[in-house]
């Protein structure tokens, strides 16, 4: 039956945006919505699509990190302010990263964020942007049997899997190494200094977020800005975050191999790696649906957050649903919701080698790791899937 709701999607830049999306329009077109799908690679063209879905009513447009915020039409101003049309904007990144976006914000924008730190941040650093929710990340399941009214564990025994430790994320420090700016043109401190005493400490102190460490080198420094200002330092100085994220990364992947645990890892970055290890199998870049196809192939699927502190990441839901192990560093979200060695496996960042034995006695002890891999699956199934973070949103 047709709930006469009608709703527009952007696809075509980024293909995990994509892979959300079209999950997305499954749910939707199952609820007996109409869905306009857009293609944001060539908005032009599609313009026309556009004015012909809204001569009638649309109940909201969704989208992923400020794709088709600004669209408008001839005169300029923002089409989903001219219609009323409600514009929820999921950022699967940290706030800072888009403070041009999100200072220009349309009236209508209703903003998704994936840590509960982040509302905190928009609502300091972005006080125009008047709705915020927090929309943690969830996860797929491949061939998901959506009629089942009992839900079961429907993956094959652990052992018959041929990865033992799969990593589906690149090296982030390459890429931030293009984010960097010119730190001379920052007059009112050492920009260099507060960036090697910043990243310094995150990297000691790694349970801290990237924008509080920033401020707090400041202050360290005798320099107080209005958030206006500092807004504006924390985006030009992200960077560092990146950095901190990568160092992690790689320190745990390293710890592991040396360890004598085989390792497969996807993603840009572990090529230009400055070492090289026989446990470690790098297998390039590939699509985010063959990377749900793996994870059923894995034994043990690992994560590591995007420095979310108080949220979560769609590896972990992904792994749960595809049968595996789930190891990750934790996160105030992790913890409120599982319970440790029960669903998922959690580390600390600061205790590696602790990881390394976790993951050896996981792979040693095959019922074990089969119990948490199919508790995770329950976990996942029943609560942590794409139309369970769209109900909590109230967007269903």
């Amino acid at each position: 039956m047709n709930r006469n709701k009608r709703y527009i999607f952007f696809k075509g830049l980024i293909d995990t945006l994509d892979l959300y999306t079209d999950e997305f329009v499954k749910i939707y077109t199952q609820q007996g919505d109409m869905c306009l799908v857009l293609d944001a690679a060539c908005m032009d063209q599609e313009m026309v699509r556009l004015q012909a879905f809204l001569l009638e009513p649309v109940t909201a447009a969704i989208s992923f990190n400020n794709i088709g915020m600004h669209l408008a039409f001839s005169g300029g101003e923002n089409i989903w302010d001219r219609y009323k049309i409600p514009f929820y904007n999921i950022l699967m990144d940290h706030p800072f990263h888009y403070k041009e976006a999100l200072d220009q914000a349309p009236v209508q924008t209703v903003l998704l964020c994936m840590d509960e730190n982040h509302i905190k941040y928009v609502k300091r650093f972005f006080p125009h942007i008047k709705q915020t929710i927090f929309f943690p990340h969830a996860g797929i399941e491949l061939d998901c049997p959506e009629t089942e009214t009992v839900h079961t564990f429907t993956g094959f025994n652990i052992n018959e899997r041929q990865i033992d430790v799969l990593y589906a994320g690149g090296l982030s420090r390459y890429a931030a190494e293009g984010l960097i700016p010119d730190l001379g043109e920052i007059v009112e401190f050492d920009a260099f200094s507060l960036v090697k005493n910043a990243l310094e400490r995150l990297i000691q102190e790694p349970e801290q977020t990237t924008e509080s460490v920033i401020e707090r080198c400041l202050i360290d420094m005798n320099f107080k800005f209005d958030n206006q200002r500092l807004g504006e330092l924390i985006a030009k100085l992200r960077f560092i975050d990146a950095f901190a994220v990568s160092f992690y990364r790689e320190q745990m992947i390293r710890v592991l191999v040396e360890n004598g645990i085989m390792v497969t890892v996807f993603g840009t970055g572990w090529n230009w790696c400055e070492w090289e290890h026989p446990n470690l199998v790098y297998g390039g870049e590939i699509p985010p649906y063959k990377i749900l196809e793996l994870m059923k192939q894995s034994k043990i699927v690992l994560n590591t957050m995007t420095w979310f502190k108080r949220g979560a990441h769609d590896r972990i839901f992904n792994g749960m649903l595809a049968g595996a192990a789930v190891v990750s560093d934790s996160s105030a979200y992790l913890k409120e919701h599982f319970t440790n060695g029960q669903e998922l496996q959690m580390f600390s960042l600061k205790d590696m080698s602790g990881l390394a034995n976790t993951v050896k006695e996981l792979l040693a002890n095959e019922k074990k790791a089969q119990t948490m891999a199919e508790c995770g699956y329950q976990a996942a199934r029943e609560n942590h899937k794409w139309i369970n973070r769209l109900r909590g949103a109230q967007l269903l």
